[in-house]
């Protein structure tokens, strides 16, 4: 599989918009791999995991060729992750010569507030599918299936364990500390790539966001159920609370086996 991480960074991004922050003004100065856009991940030319606000930036600047997207699978519906403006600019006169039409996946929130917006506009290029906790998805090569996720109390959210025919990967993002019955299904699997949030960094969580002890312990727990073994493990989805550099988390990670992820990074699983 080519896995491109095209944001690493929580709902305000890092820097965020009006924060004055001395994170925030840190970053600023230092700019490249400290620059963090809103989380999303793009695997190969057509499957791509959240539709965050930054996926204009993320086409132009950061390499997203997003012309062939065909599957589109949501996580949950805050604004960081599912941008429903972004949609628009599917159909005409926004967009030509696309593969038709784009399928969006999502779980029935995702659905409602997605269907609420789109019948305001003309031009609909979107198929929504309702996607099922633990049920696999057939998307061409890749089979995406929806983990249950610890984020938002009023919401079903989604992680997704996605498969190629020798390859299995993890994203986790966002979420907290998983139930039972996701923790039962990740400790049948054996994952190959493991993409995981730590947004707290530091600053205690896991309740609907892990942290460092929580990153830690998911790792932990995944190898000693034979789930995880030596493969790839990152952390993406850093909010700028943490206040760390990208090379201060680069230092503390590697300790532990993981991988600091950036906007734009780019590896094959």
């Amino acid at each position: 599989m080519q896995i491109k991480i095209l944001g690493t960074g929580a709902a305000e991004g890092w820097p965020g918009v009006f924060c004055g922050c001395e994170a925030c003004r840190k970053i600023r100065e230092l700019g490249g791999k400290n620059i963090r856009s809103r989380a999303s991940l793009q695997i190969g030319p057509c499957h791509k995991i959240d539709l965050p606000p930054d996926a204009w930036y993320h086409s132009a600047v950061r390499g997203a060729d997003l012309t062939n997207l065909e599957y589109l699978f949501i996580t949950h519906s805050h604004q960081d992750h599912l941008a429903l403006k972004q949609l628009e600019f599917l159909a005409p006169p926004f967009a030509h010569c696309r593969p038709a039409p784009l399928k969006l996946y999502g779980s029935d929130a995702v659905l409602a507030v997605t269907r609420a917006h789109l019948e305001e506009i003309a031009g609909k290029s979107t198929l929504l599918i309702e996607a099922e906790p633990f049920t696999p998805i057939d998307a061409q090569q890749f089979s995406f299936t929806p983990i249950i996720a610890s984020h938002k109390p009023d919401e079903l959210c989604f992680n997704y364990v996605v498969s190629s025919q020798d390859r299995t990967i993890l994203y986790a993002c966002d979420t907290g500390w998983y139930p039972d019955e996701t923790w039962a299904f990740l400790e049948t699997l054996r994952l190959d790539c493991v993409i995981a949030e730590c947004t707290n960094g530091p600053v205690p969580g896991g309740v609907y966001h892990l942290d460092f002890e929580y990153l830690y312990r998911m790792k932990q727990r995944l190898e000693a159920a034979g789930a995880f073994d030596g493969g790839v493990f990152v952390a993406t989805h850093f909010s700028h609370n943490i206040n760390l550099t990208h090379d201060e988390l680069e230092q503390t990670l590697e300790a532990h086996g993981i991988q600091a992820a950036y906007d734009g990074m780019e590896f094959l699983v």
